[in-house]
Formats: C-alpha cells, structure tokens, sequence
C-alpha cells in the first residue's frame, strides 16, 4: 500500500511487497526544535520557525507522519505570520558586519585546511551516536560519547576540502552539514545526560523510570557567543489535559 517504499526498496534490489526485508531501529527526528510561540515568533527580534523545527510539541514521541502536519501546520503559520511582521517593523538597522565576517570565516574555514576524508569523520559519527547515545543510553556511555565528539569535532576543524570554489562543492557542504551534525549530537547527548528518566523515545537504563508526569520538565539548550552551552528544564505548561485525563468522552475511552 506504501507504493513510493515498495518502489525505493525495490530500486535497492528489495522485493517489500513479495520477499523479505531487514528491518532495524533507525533515529530520524530530533524530538524537539527551536522554543518558540503559538505564531512562531522566538525571543530574537525578527527570528520565525517554519515546518518540523517549531518547538516541542509532540512532547517525548513522534507519531509516524506527523511529521507531515508539523511541516504544513507551522510552515503555514509562519508564511502567515511573517509578512504582516515586516510591514510593522520596517528594517532600519544597518547589517552586524563583525558578525556577517565571523560566519563568513566560519563557513569557509575548510578551505584553509589540508583536505581530508569527510566520509570517514561521518561514519565514525554515526556509529558513536549510535554506540553510545542511541535506543538504550546510560551515564558512562553518554559521557563517553561527549569526550569523542570533543576529539572528532577538533579533527573536523583541521580537516578540509579541495577548494575547487563555493558553486557546487559538495564536498564542503558536507563538511558544513558534518559539523552541523557533530553539534547537534552535542546537544542530544547533554540533554540526554540531564534528563534521569525515561520517556518516550528517550530510554536511560539506569534511570528506567518516567518520573513524575505531574512536575513534567521540557529541556532547553541555549549557546553564548562565545559557545558555551547552558541547559535548564522548563516546566511543561499542561493547558489542555493533564497526565491521567483525557479528552474522549468515558463511553469512547473505554473502548
């Protein structure tokens, strides 16, 4: 019935609709996103989340495709929200060019570097993300995983590109995305380590237990200038229905 799957895996060599296929756990939603309002506007001035990245709203679990609604939903908000945002505030201020030479340096510091393989660092990635902060975590392996993702992220920075120019080197965008990928890990395997419980997708086994549902906390990483890395828990604001409440009619609950 998944005609576009039946298709993918058979251009793969698969047979899904006839033979046998291997299926494994795979990570491929970051439950969170960035903190932001109903209309999603964030507290930087002029900043707005579109699609998938709006907030935390499905909580500790995704359900499979809402992924689809999240991109429609909050895309659709956003392109609503934000025209009538600029004709109210009118740009006046002139670009930080300090910042704009910061990012600009950031952005082409592979260049400067002696190229090496990007493929390998992304490999060795994956597979520490997955060894250490993957289905089923714990203190010892997430703290392992911190101090590797320290070691790869220092030999991504002295690794580089061939610099054959900006227009179609994917090479460097894949350097740029690694590093991407090598910070947000970071941010998993802190938030990870914060929170001692285990909720929905988040498995800790040496905290097994979900914790009170009542005091239920969100986790929020925030970076200085100077990119240090701050995390703080939240409270989650329980505005529809309560742990232990539902909003179905008893009758229907039941069932």
């Amino acid at each position: 019935m998944f005609k576009g799957m039946v298709d993918r895996c058979r251009d793969c060599g698969f047979d899904l609709a006839g033979g046998l296929v291997e299926v494994v756990p795979t990570a491929h939603y970051f439950m969170g996103g960035v903190t932001c309002g109903v209309d999603t506007s964030t507290e930087m001035h002029g900043l707005f989340v579109a699609g998938e990245d709006a907030s935390g709203m499905h909580g500790a679990n995704r359900l499979g495709g809402n992924g689809v609604a999240n991109s429609t939903v909050f895309g659709g908000i956003a392109g609503d929200v934000m025209p009538g945002w600029i004709a109210n505030n009118p740009h006046h201020r002139a670009p930080d060019e300090d910042a704009i030479a910061f990012e600009a340096a950031r952005a082409f510091h592979p260049f400067t570097a002696k190229p090496g393989d990007v493929n390998r660092l992304r490999d060795r990635l994956l597979d520490l993300m997955w060894d250490d902060v993957g289905v089923i975590r714990d203190a010892a392996g997430i703290d392992r995983a911190l101090g590797e993702l320290d070691a790869l992220e220092a030999e991504l920075l002295r690794t580089g590109v061939p610099d054959t120019g900006a227009a179609f080197n994917l090479t460097w965008h894949d350097w740029l995305n690694l590093r991407s990928l090598a910070e947000t890990s970071r941010v998993i395997a802190l938030a990870a380590k914060r929170r001692e419980n285990s909720r929905g997708a988040h498995f800790r086994s040496d905290f097994p237990e979900p914790g009170d549902l009542e005091t239920s906390t969100y986790t929020v990483v925030r970076q200085d200038k100077e990119g240090r890395q701050t995390i703080t828990d939240e409270p989650v604001q329980f505005t529809r229905v309560r742990p232990g409440e539902s909003l179905l009619q008893p009758s229907i609950a039941a069932e």
